[in-house]
């Protein structure tokens, strides 16, 4: 009897300590890959986790490529974007899920 409550009591640890390193936040590190974009003179990003805004970054005279680091949780994210262009302001979305840390390259090309 002694040996199953200990067996329970250790797969209850590992199972709680599984659940809150899943829902502990993974170093992300998001590329804009601004390559497509003819000069492009600003950049901004909004960062979505369902209906709740959870940053919005700005970022002056961005390179070909933009990185952003992050830290967030494993779920789905929205990107909203607005790149000020020589041709004219783009604008547009992307959807990535966050399932481990890592460099995730985002296209921001029309």
């Amino acid at each position: 009897m002694k040996g199953a409550a200990r067996l329970v009591a250790v797969l209850g640890a590992v199972g709680l300590g599984l659940f809150l390193w899943r829902k502990s936040p993974r170093q992300v590190v998001l590329v804009y890959d601004l390559s497509g974009v003819g000069a492009p003179r600003n950049l901004e990003v909004v960062l979505w986790r369902g209906n709740e805004e959870l940053r919005r970054t700005e970022f002056p005279a961005p390179r070909s490529q933009v990185r952003h680091e992050l830290h967030l949780p494993d779920g789905r994210y929205r990107i909203d974007y607005r790149i000020d262009a020589a041709g004219g302001p783009v604008r547009g979305e992307k959807e990535l899920t966050v399932e481990e840390g890592g460099t995730i390259v985002l296209s921001l090309a029309p």
